[in-house]
């Protein structure tokens, strides 16, 4: 089996400027040294866990370019390229377009009319496209992926602005578990869900923390902070958890996920 790749991209510019969700505060202070650190330290955490990281070099224009897994949904060698809901974010369809066609991608794009943020909203699962609708994506878009790849979609509706895409409330293991937060759904029992994963869910205290925001490479978790009460869960299904502490991104709201897309 190939090594696991991830793509990211690194935080020289990254600040927050404008709101587009409600954990972001126009013009709140990033410590912008803090952040690469921050953003060294989740790599490395990513290295140590047997992935090979490629980098989309950063662009001053768009400080949000960091969070890659917004970039698109991914498909072996097949890339369809995200359509961003807000203006500020547009501009990075084209630069991540450039690195998945520079990188040997099939690229394509989702009718424009229909919004779509990536592995933010979906994922492929074997022959199944999971993925969630009403905040940031809509289920249009989800349709016509699902129709592209030749997959069922099984796709939910998300319920609160504060979780925004569902790899802010959800997250699935190797093992088949994965945990979620049930306030952030319309049905709260994710019933849709239940088929494809023994779910698992997360206290409201966890949610906060964006624990469902951690990134699973082979058999490690790895959490956005300590103080997360999912942890002791992760350890529990036998997987190694790890903590990459990711509070300068938080403030944009994201963590781990966010700033992460798998290749392969």
């Amino acid at each position: 089996m190939s090594q696991k790749q991830v793509l990211m991209s690194s935080p020289d510019f990254f600040k927050v400027e404008y709101s587009i969700n409600p954990w972001m505060v126009a013009g709140v202070t990033v410590d912008l040294d803090l952040a690469k650190n921050q953003w060294n330290n989740l790599k490395s955490t990513i290295e140590k866990a047997g992935a090979e990281v490629k980098v989309v070099p950063p662009s001053e224009e768009y400080p949000d370019l960091v969070f890659t897994a917004n970039s698109g949904i991914i498909n072996d060698k097949n890339v369809l390229i995200a359509n961003f809901k807000y203006e500020e974010r547009r501009g990075e369809e084209d630069l991540y377009m450039n690195w998945f066609r520079d990188n040997g991608y099939s690229v394509g794009r989702i009718p424009s009319e229909f919004k779509f943020e990536g592995r933010g909203d979906a994922f492929v699962y074997g022959d199944y496209l999971v993925g969630s609708y009403g905040i940031r994506s809509d289920k249009e878009a989800l349709l016509f992926i699902a129709e592209e790849f030749q997959l069922e979609p099984i796709i939910v509706e998300l319920a609160q602005e504060k979780f925004y895409h569902l790899d802010t409330c959800f997250q699935q293991f190797p093992t088949g578990d994965a945990i979620f937060y049930p306030e952030a759904f319309k049905d709260q029992s994710l019933s849709a869900f239940e088929s494809l994963f023994n779910l698992i869910p997360v206290s409201e205290h966890d949610a906060n923390q964006l624990a469902c925001n951690a990134v699973v490479i082979n058999n490690t978790v790895i959490f956005p902070s300590e103080d997360i009460e999912a942890i002791r869960t992760v350890e529990e299904l036998g997987l190694n958890a790890e903590v990459a502490n990711v509070s300068e991104f938080l403030k944009s709201g994201g963590a781990c996920q966010c700033l992460v897309i798998a290749l392969n």
